[in-house]
């Protein structure tokens, strides 16, 4: 989260403006932090612990504004003012702090680095750091997390090129942190930079074996990508597929309506795995009738929809699907007829 007094970003244009967002907190002083304050500046010093409340009132509300533009999916804070005032009365002395900010979200227009060299291709010492960053990172050990301040500096010069192995840090196990680690606060941010394709090139890569992670990344990104729904369907993967639909993505072009229709086409095409069949209707019966058997061999009356078995358990449908899945496919195919309407009034 960048956030900033100015009101622009070099080299950044603003996407979308999410609103004003604010901040106000309120810190106490202790009996003998005012006494021994008031002291400090009766002899003339300067108060520490005056200034050590400041500072951690300060942080907080940084903190906590960092928190609000988050959530509303900005990742950048312009125009941030901050302002102090001291509420005193009946004996009780207290800091008030209230910061603002317009919360945006940005996207680069060009590389940074393109930037640094002047006409005679002189270096600046920020190009500079930045390529020995970028050196010391190929050699880092692998096993360690990246720190807080390595965050930042890729963060702020937005060094996107190291989104790949940074991917690997933020699907690394968490291990003995019980703490959210630097990667896991900064790498969604870092990520949202990115151009949709390299995006959805770098999350969806091994996603069978990353889903837990990747599909939240997915889904706070609007990186819904159809055709890896269908790969997905082709490496016989289809809860996960199924899972998918339910994302977003930013925008949509007549070439994903024609995958996507693609994909309704597969489900309404799934073949059944259940089936109808006469069966005794007892075990001292010889009178036969039609009864559901589902995928997993449960026998059902003939107009259950969703097998019984198991306890209820089961759930599944003569398509080997539960009830969820279908509601899932029901929406998205609602979502396409829906897509195609807009499109071809286009």
């Amino acid at each position: 989260m960048i956030i900033t007094t100015t009101n622009s970003i070099e080299n950044a244009k603003v996407e979308k403006y999410l609103g004003v967002v604010t901040t106000n907190l309120v810190i106490g002083t202790n009996v003998f932090s005012d006494f021994k304050a008031s002291l400090t500046d009766f002899f003339g010093g300067m108060s520490g612990t005056y200034r050590r409340q400041m500072d951690t009132l300060y942080q907080r509300a940084y903190d906590a504004l960092a928190q609000k533009a988050t959530s509303m999916g900005a990742n950048c804070v312009l125009g941030f003012k901050i302002d102090f005032d001291e509420l005193s009365g009946k004996g009780t002395q207290m800091f008030m702090i209230s910061v603002s900010g317009t919360a945006v979200k940005i996207k680069y227009t060009s590389e940074i680095s393109s930037s640094f060299l002047n006409e005679e291709s002189v270096i600046s010492s920020e190009k500079l750091a930045i390529e020995i960053f970028k050196e010391n990172w190929m050699k880092r050990n692998q096993e360690v997390t990246p720190s807080s301040e390595d965050m930042n500096f890729i963060l702020s010069h937005n060094l996107l090129e190291l989104v790949p192995s940074l991917y690997e840090y933020y699907a690394m196990p968490r291990g003995n942190y019980f703490e959210p680690r630097p990667v896991d606060e900064y790498f969604p941010i870092i990520l949202s930079r990115m151009e949709y394709e390299r995006a959805v090139e770098i999350i969806y890569k091994d996603y069978t074996e990353r889903r837990n992670i990747a599909f939240r990344l997915i889904r706070e990104n609007n990186l819904f990508s159809a055709e890896r729904v269908i790969e997905l369907l082709k490496q016989g993967e289809m809860g996960l597929a199924i899972e998918l639909l339910e994302v977003d993505k930013s925008e949509y072009t007549p070439r994903d309506l024609e995958v996507m229709q693609s994909i309704v086409s597969w489900f309404n095409n799934l073949p059944d795995k259940g089936k109808i069949e006469e069966q005794k209707s007892g075990i001292l019966s010889s009178k036969l009738k039609e009864m559901y058997i589902c995928p997993n061999g449960h026998k059902n009356d003939v107009n259950v929809e969703f097998c019984q078995g198991d306890g209820g358990m089961c759930g599944l449908n003569i398509k080997g699907l539960v009830r969820k899945q279908v509601e899932q496919i029901n929406t998205f195919s609602e979502k396409v007829h829906v897509l195609k309407k807009i499109l071809n009034n286009c």
